[in-house]
């Protein structure tokens, strides 16, 4: 399966706090938080109502790490974390690492990434 996503009677913006907080206590920081309606209603897109807010997340010593192994992975950093409202109810979710490394042509790799996985998991089903 490509992404890992559950649903939490948070809102949005809580769920963005509590996944902000969950992920730091695994040493992973938000770089960049997108917030997605707001930028469309401010280009003029006022029709757009749905809340989703992007996270860009990142463990610096975990980037240096994988990036000394495959320089190509670098097309998938920073991890992004996802928090959005649908159908009445609060999404957190992300696209898995080891989905995303199918194609790396590395064992090691695509066993970092697990590990990855398993910690940003964590760190979801903590914030829900």
């Amino acid at each position: 399966m490509f992404d890992y996503t559950v649903t939490t009677n948070k809102t949005v913006d809580d769920a963005v706090e509590s996944i902000t907080s969950s992920l730091q206590e695994v040493k992973f920081g938000v770089l960049w938080d997108f917030d997605v309606k707001e930028t469309l209603h401010s280009k003029g897109f006022d029709n757009f109502n749905q809340s989703f807010r992007i996270l860009e997340v990142c463990n610096p010593k975990a980037a240096s790490e994988i990036l000394k192994m495959e320089e190509k992975v670098s097309y998938f950093l920073p991890c992004k974390v996802v928090v959005y409202e649908s159908e009445g109810q609060t999404k957190i979710g992300m696209p898995r690492p080891t989905a995303l490394m199918e194609n790396i042509n590395s064992e090691d790799v695509r066993n970092f990434a697990l590990d990855i996985e398993k910690t940003m998991v964590a760190a979801i089903d903590q914030a829900k």
